[in-house]
């Protein structure tokens, strides 16, 4: 691609070769992202002597998780916008309110899926310590997006 030439003036060739090394890279970045998160689990799993016959039934449960997971992060950053606007709370009291509703809704989830799914056992602690610790990363990842787009606002 010339220096000075807009995407629409290339021709067939460079324009096929621009789309498939963007979706190549998004794909890679997705794997590595998804990759990350599962034996990320995996690990977690394993610290805390969660028992599950297979890698699929892992799996299934990992994707489990973030279907319904999706729902939940929903329900909280509703919950949380809606504070924000009756501009009663401070914004401490926010915080604390999104990380335990987080912890609440992560620990239904867990639990949810733990009693659903016969491949999987864990205990009540670590369903609580797994749901504490992905509210807080909820909470830290969110507080970091948060920080670029105040950023981005200035």
């Amino acid at each position: 691609m010339s220096d000075n030439k807009p995407f629409k003036q290339e021709t067939l060739r460079t324009k096929l070769i621009i789309i498939i090394a963007i979706a190549v890279i998004a794909i890679t970045v997705l794997g590595v992202i998804t990759a990350g998160y599962f034996f990320g689990i995996i690990g977690l799993f394993r610290l805390l002597g969660v028992q599950y016959d297979s890698f699929g039934s892992l799996l299934w449960f990992i994707g489990g998780y973030l279907l319904i997971g999706g729902i939940g992060e929903l329900f909280t950053n509703v919950m949380r916008i809606f504070m924000r606007k009756a501009q009663k709370w401070r914004e401490s009291q926010i915080k604390a309110v999104f990380i335990l509703s987080s912890f609440l809704v992560n620990l239904i989830i867990i639990s949810f899926l733990d009693n659903v799914m016969n491949s999987i056992e864990m205990e009540a602690i670590t369903r609580v310590i797994v749901s504490l610790i992905l509210a807080l990363a909820d909470y830290v990842m969110d507080a970091n997006i948060g920080s670029n787009q105040e950023e981005k606002q200035i």
